[in-house]
């Protein structure tokens, strides 16, 4: 297990719903683009090759993501999301659990799912949050 620290920023917090966490309730794999997302990511299509890891386990993987507008060709409406292929780590998160979304200083982009009831875990977090 790695113990070194990633400083992340800018990076947003959230704790996991049902649908986001659990595969018999949605298996769309993203999250929903607010506001404190778009911030992150700007309002224009993007790919990145993201490392997703749970903290303080020695699990990680690379997977595809795509932050993109889903209503992009109505002209009044945006509905952003932040898609990511199916992966090890995120088919363990489960409903309660946190995830962090950031940059590295090198710019490498970063999903970190930490487990409720460790001493990381900041439960209630309805809405992404910067951190």
């Amino acid at each position: 297990m790695s113990k070194k620290t990633i400083v992340l920023k800018p990076a947003c917090i959230k704790t996991l719903s049902a649908v986001e966490a659990r595969p018999e309730r949605s298996n769309q794999h993203e999250f929903n683009g607010v506001s404190e997302l778009k911030k992150i990511f700007g309002p224009e299509r993007r790919e990145f090759s993201t490392t997703f890891s749970i903290r303080g386990e020695d699990i990680s993987q690379v997977a595809k993501a795509t932050w993109y507008d889903a209503r992009e060709n109505h002209e009044t409406r945006s509905e952003y999301r932040f898609y990511f292929q199916g992966n090890q780590v995120m088919d363990q998160a489960r409903e309660d659990d946190n995830v962090i979304i950031g940059f590295d200083n090198a710019g490498s982009l970063h999903c970190i799912l930490i487990r409720a009831n460790t001493s990381e875990h900041r439960p209630g977090i309805s809405s992404w949050q910067p951190i």
